[in-house]
Parts: structure tokens; sequence; C-alpha cells
């Protein structure tokens, strides 16, 4: 069944006595339906699982989702009568994405709230990126965003919320992170522009811009990444998983615009937004430090 799984939907219904989770509690009004994209791992998983345990029904949307997890996320289910539905999907091909969003809105019910956490991260020095690899992560972040927006906009409601995953990236530069750096500079940008415009349209937009949080995009970082980069990006901390995930679901329950999870990743973005030139200086310093120190 599963190695003939095309945006197909799968149901599991498994019951479960987990409790509220207490970042749900900024929420005026937990929401009925919920999508999340880059659900299988990683955000999407956590938040799939939290609001699970609040009676939410949930759709979640990847390239690959296995028996296992659907299993995993139908055991922390508080209700028979909760939907879990899964539906595979390239989040880079926008006709697909429509087609599968259309279908999931018909099957499972139009969401009050959706989430685009699908990304990817690929790392190297500018000049050792092939044209490849740009594109490719510009495909999946920036223009998946928009793809998502596209597809989900025609569904949403007066009173709805989109939230769009960035990245402390999209506001300071990184080391080593051209391609990702642009794609998410991208992602803030497309989210400023869907504010203003579907402000008037009663639709809510988010953009969650965190540090690094222990998933396994950043396990991946960490093995094939420049050490260099791990030092620069030291300096906003490293948040868990649960941590990270806690503090974004409060500011979705707030609908606070831009959600930048753990106070150092906080004070870096207000940096580099308000004290550019002094941040572009603090940054020059470490890196020149932190090349010295490599080469020794």
């Amino acid at each position: 069944m599963w190695n003939l799984f095309k945006a197909e939907r799968m149901t599991v219904r498994v019951g479960s006595n987990s409790v509220l989770h207490k970042s749900l509690k900024t929420f005026k009004s937990i929401p009925k339906t919920v999508f999340i994209t880059g659900g299988a791992s990683g955000f999407g998983r956590f938040l799939a699982e939290t609001l699970l345990q609040a009676n939410v029904n949930i759709a979640i949307f990847d390239r690959q989702i296995s028996p296992e997890l659907m299993q995993a996320l139908g055991a922390v289910k508080v209700s028979d009568k909760q939907t879990l539905a899964a539906y595979e999907l390239d989040i880079c091909c926008a006709t697909k994405t429509t087609q599968v969003i259309d279908r999931a809105c018909r099957e499972v019910a139009t969401p009050e709230l959706a989430i685009h956490c699908a990304g990817i991260l690929r790392t190297a020095p500018f000049q050792e990126l092939s044209e490849d690899t740009f594109r490719q992560v510009i495909d999946v972040n920036l223009l998946g965003s928009r793809n998502l927006a596209a597809a989900i906009l025609p569904h949403l409601n007066h009173g709805s919320h989109l939230v769009l995953f960035a990245s402390l990236a999209g506001m300071v530069a990184t080391y080593s992170q051209a391609a990702y750096a642009a794609s998410k500079f991208g992602v803030l940008g497309l989210a400023e522009v869907l504010r203003l415009e579907l402000k008037q349209m009663g639709i809510d937009v988010s953009v969650v811009c965190p540090g690094e949080v222990q998933t396994p995009m950043l396990d991946e970082e960490r093995r094939s990444g420049s050490s260099v980069t791990k030092e620069l990006n030291a300096i906003a901390g490293v948040l868990s998983l649960e941590q990270a995930g806690q503090q974004i679901l409060r500011g979705i329950g707030r609908r606070q615009y831009m959600i930048t999870p753990g106070i150092r990743a906080k004070l870096i973005r207000e940096l580099a937004r308000k004290a550019s030139s002094l941040f572009r200086w603090l940054s020059d310093q470490k890196l020149q430090r932190e090349l010295l120190d490599k080469r020794q």
C-alpha cells in the first residue's frame, strides 16, 4: 500500500489520554483543523503531535510519510473522532501542491490554521555551491512557500491564519549558507507582502524566524557543514525542539507576526535590524578569529 501511496490520504484512529499542552494556552480558541507541511519530522512533527493532544484534526504533508510515523502520531490522539490524514507531496510542484491541498480540504476540512514548515538546508562556501544545489534550496524553501500560499489561500476564510517558516538566517548573513539565506530572506519578504494583502481579508500571517534548533536538519549540517559556521552561529544559541516549538506555538496563539524563539536569537535579530553596521562589524571580527583558529 505504502509503496503505491502518492498524494493519498490515510486516517489513523487511536485514542490517547494526553493532556492539553501548556503552550496552547495563548490561543483564544483552538482551531478545529490544521494543515502542516513538513509534518514528518522536525518542527512539523512536533506541532502535529502537540495539536493532536488538543483534539485538533490534523493533515500533514511531506515527501515521504511512513506507516510508523502515522502510528506514532495516532497514538497521541485524544479522541476516536479526530481525523489524522497524511498526503505525500513535493512542494516544489505548484500544480501538484494545488491539487493535493484541494483534495485535503475536500476530504478533511478547510483549515483555520495552515503552517508551512517544509524546508531544506545545503551548506558550502558560495563558490563551491553548484547551480543545481542553489536552485534546489530556492525551489523548496522559497518557491515551496509560494506554492503552499497560492494553494491554500483560496480556501482560507475570514479569521484564518497562515504561518510560514523562514529563519534567523533570513535576516542575518551566515557563513557558508548563501543558498539557504537567500531563500529565507525571500520567504521573509513574501510574508511581509502577504501580511499586508491578507489583512484586508481578515487573514493573519505569521513568519517564524528561529535560530539553530536541534532538528534532523541541524544534525545533517553538523555532519557535513563548516565548523566556522557552527562557531559563528553559536552566539544565538541552540534550542531543543521542544523549547523552540513551545515558544513558536505561543506566538502562533497570539497571532504574533514575527516569531523568534530564544532570548539570544531575539537579541541577534534586533541587533541585526536596528544596528546593522555594528552587527556586521562584530560578525566580521568573529569570522576573522574563527578562520585564523581554523588555519592554526
